[in-house]
């Protein structure tokens, strides 16, 4: 929902999976990429705290709590964004046998 909000004039979601493998750890990972109008550097470093937001509408608790997921199941996420120009959420999670 938030890529879809920060391309509210059109715009391109691609999500892509792929597993990496590092010597004997096998790591699933996924990209989301959107198009949309990006998030502000002084922004991007309070995303993943509770309650906060941007939006008129919004709790701030949706980036947080799915921080905390990623992280229960020993993965992690990250995120690079560019200013009009769009925003990439990676997220790690360890396969294991």
């Amino acid at each position: 929902l938030n890529a879809i909000d920060a391309m509210s004039g059109g715009g391109q979601l691609t999500v892509a999976s792929l597993v990496s493998r590092i010597s004997s750890l096998e790591t699933f990972v996924i990209t989301i990429t959107d198009t949309g109008s990006g998030i502000a550097p002084e922004d991007l470093k309070h995303i993943f705290e509770p309650f906060f937001s941007k939006k008129a509408s919004g709790t701030g608790l949706g980036l947080a709590i799915t921080q905390s997921i990623i992280e229960e199941h020993k993965g992690k996420i990250k995120v690079t964004s560019t200013i009009n120009e769009g925003t990439t959420f990676t997220i790690e999670l360890p396969i294991k046998s």
